[in-house]
């Protein structure tokens, strides 16, 4: 076949897929499953009815906005890359709801790929048990590797398993998906509820290796799970570090009040984690939750980054940082984060992990955990070797802190914690800034084993922090006060407040990281954005997460940088300083602030 009739006869397949492909119209209200349901005008009705199609690529199935079904929609057929099948809404008004009910899942997909989920609500918190004690189950979903198909001991909104063939291109867009709960006879189990779970079951022995590939996140909503938000797991791949996941992307979602982590990937590669929101992961707002989990942690990933993210409020005995990196990773970066009231604190890294860091990130108030028997304390820094508990600790390599900004209050004492066998560690160009009243800040560091190497870093104020008696953790610091925009003023989330001012001690101080740390696969240390989103390429280096360039530093409101002069000056702004449309003494006290009372 010559060129000219192959890209034809492609082109003829392709139209023939997009003429063959159908939408089908539910509704509660005004369908009925005798209709065909190719129209809206006379939509099929129920769950049941579409559990026992077949779709092909390039299908709809579309719910009509704002009404409600119960039960589990197991979808059976799968699109393909240029045509896949599509699962939403169609009219005006709210998300459609599909309510698992007491099944296992609202949504299950079972070894079908290329489907796209969008503008739908999920909820499963009813009883597994139907009204005459009978377990809710559809026939052909069982088996003990999906807890025999029943939702007593574990539920999902949706879930995604891959055990006989690979999969590829599962979308998730615009969901809301909350109140995930199992109904078990035993309260160890009573958490076990996640909004979605993709799920994967290998068997190295026969060569049969499956994952999920190509999936994204975006625009979702995920509150009160039990236990995770959102988790990848990988299962029959233990010890191998060739096969994972591949390319993973959550883009703008927000978890609230989950009652574990809010992401979890394991096994995946390729991962972007970006303009999302973690707020009050590991909650205790209902009793069945885990009560424990940082907003996200990476386990036996590569090439992950996590970056303009918000993660605040984490809660838990242990963990339960903004963000954490686990054991068994490579390359795995996280940056320009926001980390804010996080109970365990700012950053953790365990062990037997490759290339693995935090860099440009603000830190206000993390670590505020108090352990009683001082194991489990709140930690600035927590720098471990552990890597499971059968094993006796494992060393990483090229770990690494730099230019992050960390601001602690008068009511909390995090921890700065290195442990015995933890490899080469690099930290630099790190601003510490705490209130001079306080607890003692502890510096509990091990050389044993390790390579430690701390440098430019500013300590403000000082005096709080009990220094290791070896110096490291003090070794080429600086210790002057930062002059930051607002110093009156930190311990809130205005982040203009932690800027740099041009007469900052941290301007300019700070060493250049590229010519320490080597570049990796995925990401290098000389062309990136600081916090702020400025570039830091060929500039001086400064001490903090703020690197401006002379000439561009903030001023505050109603003012502005004048370049000719080199200093702050009163904008054009009538005397509202503060934008609000009124003359008030705000106004006046903000005049004074930064250009003086004389």
């Amino acid at each position: 076949m010559n060129v000219g009739r192959l890209i034809w006869f492609l082109a003829a397949v392709a139209m023939a897929q997009v003429g063959s492909a159908t939408t089908y119209y539910v509704s509660g209200s005004n369908g009925d499953d005798t209709n065909i349901g190719t129209s809206a005008e006379a939509p099929l009705q129920s769950i049941q009815a579409l559990n026992d199609m077949e779709f092909a690529p390039g299908d709809s199935i579309l719910f009509h906005a704002g009404e409600s079904w119960q039960g589990m929609f197991w979808l059976h057929g799968s699109g393909t890359p240029e045509f896949p099948i599509l699962v939403g809404k169609y009219g005006e008004g709210p998300r459609p709801i599909l309510d698992g009910n007491g099944y296992q899942a609202s949504l299950l997909i079972y070894n079908d790929e290329c489907i796209a989920v969008q503008d739908l609500e999920f909820t499963n918190d009813a009883s597994h048990l139907d009204e005459v004690g009978e377990v809710k189950k559809l026939e052909g979903f069982g088996g003990e590797s999906n807890d025999w198909g029943s939702g007593k001991n574990v539920r999902f909104g949706i879930k995604v398993v891959a055990d006989a063939q690979s999969i590829q291109g599962i979308q998730f867009a615009n969901l809301y998906i909350h109140d995930v709960f199992p109904s078990p006879d035993l309260a160890a189990n009573e958490h076990k509820g996640y909004a979605i779970k993709i799920e994967t079951q290998s068997d190295l022995e026969q060569n049969a290796v499956h994952l999920a590939n190509e999936v994204s996140f975006s625009n979702l909503t995920v509150r009160r799970t039990g236990h995770y938000g959102i988790w990848i797991k990988s299962l029959g791949l233990n010890q191998n570090d060739t096969f994972k996941n591949y390319s993973v992307v959550m883009d703008s979602c927000l978890f609230e009040y989950t009652g574990g982590s809010g992401f979890v990937p394991n096994k995946c590669e390729f991962v972007t984690v970006q303009n999302s929101i973690f707020n009050h992961t590991g909650s205790d707002v209902d009793e069945r939750m885990w009560k424990r989990g940082s907003g996200m942690w990476t386990f036996d990933c590569r090439n992950v980054m996590a970056q303009f993210n918000q993660f605040k409020n984490a809660h838990g005995p242990i963990d339960s940082y903004g963000a954490h990196i686990d054991y068994g990773n490579e390359n795995v970066l996280y940056q320009n984060n926001l980390s804010y009231n996080n109970e365990g604190g700012f950053v953790e890294i365990l062990g037997d992990n490759i290339n693995c860091g935090y860099r440009y990130s603000l830190s206000i108030n993390d670590g505020y955990r108090v352990d009683p028997d001082g194991v489990h304390n709140g930690r600035t820094l927590n720098i471990s070797d552990y890597c499971g508990e059968s094993n006796p600790g494992c060393s990483s390599a090229g770990t690494f802190v730099y230019n992050n900004t960390i601001y602690i209050g008068d009511t909390l004492a995090p921890e700065i914690r290195i442990k015995p066998g933890i490899g080469d560690f690099h930290c630099y160009n790190n601003l510490f800034v705490c209130e001079p009243e306080g607890a003692d800040l502890l510096c509990d560091i091990s050389e044993a084993s390790n390579e430690l190497d701390f440098s430019h870093n500013l300590f403000f104020d000082a005096s709080r922090y009990q220094f290791d008696s070896e110096g490291i953790v003090a070794n080429g610091g600086v210790f002057a006060h930062p002059l930051l925009q607002s110093m009156d003023s930190l311990g809130g989330l205005d982040e203009d407040f932690y800027k740099l001012t041009a007469e900052s001690s941290a301007f300019e101080s700070g060493l250049v990281v590229s010519e320490l740390l080597l570049s990796t696969a995925s990401f290098d240390h000389t062309s990136m954005d600081d916090f702020y989103g400025n570039s830091v390429q060929e500039i001086g280096h400064s001490i903090g997460a703020h690197q401006p360039r002379v000439g561009s530093f903030f001023c505050g409101p109603g003012a502005e940088w004048n370049h000719a002069e080199q200093k702050c000056t009163a904008c054009m702004c009538d005397g509202d300083f503060d934008g609000d449309g009124n003359l008030t003494v705000a106004d006046l006290l903000i005049f004074i602030s930064n250009f003086g009372g004389n």
